[in-house]
């Protein structure tokens, strides 16, 4: 499964220039979700859907060396897992493309295994879609490949949080 979705601003937004957005995401309601709240925020962007970990690097093999602005991936997935794609992207790509990884797990061992591999940061998918929404014009607003590699942000809900490790 491999879907581009194209999102066009209105007014003085498009300025700005949009930017090219990978998901590697299995879940269909997680992708509505995903460009639904992407669309609320009138940003001129693009958005490609990969459906695993093998997908997605198929994708990013195909385009180098144009690469995408920046990657959200999912942790959970069939085939290639997120923490695995993360792990092959830093091998073969460049250290300052912002990957993010993006699911419903927020353990502490988890998270602290996305920041060894490499990822820029990592984030709990957001119970609503409005929390989404702000997630991602924070993220986006971001110029991350002008950071360090070695900043790593993470974005917990208040549940995840209370897990025991």
């Amino acid at each position: 499964m491999k879907y581009i979705l194209t999102w066009k601003c209105n007014m003085n937004l498009a300025s700005k220039g949009g930017q090219s957005i990978f998901l590697a995401e299995d879940d269909h309601d997680d992708v509505y979700l995903f460009n639904n709240a992407l669309g609320k925020l009138e940003l001129n962007h693009q958005l490609t859907v990969f459906g695993n970990g093998v997908e997605l690097m198929n994708g990013l093999e195909g385009i180098s060396p144009a690469l995408p602005d920046i990657i959200f991936i999912d942790i959970n997935m069939p085939v290639k897992n997120g923490l695995d794609a993360l792990k092959e992207i830093r091998e073969k790509f460049s250290a300052r493309l912002p990957v993010f990884l993006f699911s419903t797990t927020g353990d502490r061992v988890t998270v602290e295994q996305a920041r060894k591999l490499g990822a820029t940061g990592y984030l709990s998918k957001p119970k609503s879609t409005r929390d989404l929404e702000d997630l991602l014009l924070k993220v986006l607003s971001v110029n991350w490949q002008s950071r360090s590699v070695h900043d790593f942000y993470v974005h917990l809900q208040v549940a995840d949080l209370n897990q025991k490790v």
